[in-house]
């Protein structure tokens, strides 16, 4: 722990000169949503505007889109389809500045790139009100965003969001809420913070060292941060590790969260990209073993216990069921060919699973 907080520091201190914002003296009404967008996941970013797009936004003044690179050769091809697929959003497209951006990039850690694309998003805001949205996560409730804003109005809150984060020991009794869906209070952190205090840090907590997300060192020094009354897991599907597991399958290497793969063909095949659905679903019926070979890749699923699949027919489950009405067939026999696929070559002779069992798994993490 002592020696990533001295690496973190070293390249912290690197950032500090370069980033900045000012002071927010006349913020506009209504609220702005921050979607850090990993690049290499460019063509995902369709499905989470499609699920913004169906929330109460009659509030919203800017979706701030916040590529997670400085600015990449094709962008205006990206850029222009989804301005024509969301022509009822307010987008805005950023990448990250040059040279901090470059920096990250040769640091090529997530927490780093997460980190400038929070800051970046919350720079350009005209809100006093922001909600950084991760790209992974999927509303399924049109009142999220507003119930997050009302907290924060309404209590007088500098922090609000949907869960308490759990990472790295974290318990509710500390109540720090994690980055996905957070909701800040823009003009009081531009008044009082520099962007670099809103990077991830090796701190102590309640007499802990704990490795913190971004945000949750700023939070810990302010009383004024809560979740709202009514707001439930079960408002939003989240497919925490996505951009991880993404890349490492991406380059051939072992992928340590296997089961998540599935959720990414599911989100691939929303956008008609990717290995059909149903031959997917054929291959895993008449695997000999543990290993899919997907794409040349082989992907050992060995060690993924069988209530992964339970996790996952929920979360599909409710994206079906905001998008379509109800889970089409094609995904449900997707699923059970998943679930068969851990039981009888993966995990031979396990015994039957309780319906609730593997809801832990869902617990979000940094990513």
């Amino acid at each position: 722990m002592k020696q990533k907080a001295i690496k973190r520091r070293l390249v912290k201190a690197l950032l500090r000169p370069l980033l900045s914002w000012g002071r927010l003296n006349e913020p506009r009404d209504g609220f702005s949503i921050v979607v850090g967008t990993p690049w290499a996941l460019r063509h995902l970013l369709e499905v989470n505007l499609r699920f913004l797009a169906a929330t109460d936004l009659r509030q919203l003044e800017q979706i701030f889109v916040v590529f997670d690179r400085v600015r990449q050769p094709g962008a205006e091809q990206v850029i222009s389809a989804m301005r024509s697929m969301f022509p009822q959003l307010p987008l805005r497209f950023l990448f990250q500045p040059a040279i901090a951006g470059r920096l990250v990039q040769l640091v090529d850690q997530s927490k780093f790139y997460a980190g400038l694309n929070w800051v970046t998003g919350l720079k350009h805001c005209r809100t006093r009100y922001a909600v950084l949205h991760d790209f992974d996560l999927y509303p399924v409730r049109p009142d999220i965003f507003v119930k997050i804003v009302e907290a924060m109005r309404d209590q007088k809150l500098h922090f609000s969001g949907v869960e308490f984060t759990h990472f790295d020991g974290l318990t509710d009794s500390d109540r720090l809420i994690g980055t996905w869906e957070l909701g800040i209070d823009v003009q009081w952190i531009r008044a009082n913070y520099r962007p670099i205090d809103c990077f991830h840090e090796v701190a102590e907590v309640n007499g802990r060292r704990v490795d913190l997300d971004g945000f949750a060192s700023v939070q810990s020094r302010t009383p004024q941060r809560g979740l709202p009354a009514d707001v439930q897991r079960d408002w939003f599907a989240h497919v925490t590790n996505l951009c991880s597991t993404y890349l490492r399958f991406s380059k051939g290497e072992p992928v340590g969260v296997a089961w998540r793969l599935p959720y990414l063909w599911y989100l691939e095949s929303l956008v008609g990209c990717g290995r059909d659905i149903q031959q997917l679903a054929t291959e895993m019926n008449a695997a000999p073993g543990a290993v899919l070979s997907i794409d040349d890749r082989a992907v050992d699923f060995q060690g993924t216990d069988p209530t992964c699949a339970n996790v996952l027919r929920h979360e599909l489950q409710q994206m079906e069921t905001a998008l379509f009405g109800a889970m089409r067939q094609p995904i449900r026999d997707y699923v059970d060919s998943f679930e068969a696929f851990l039981r009888t070559r993966v995990n031979a002779g396990s015994l039957e699973p309780d319906a609730d069992s593997g809801s832990d798994m869902t617990s979000s993490t940094s990513n």
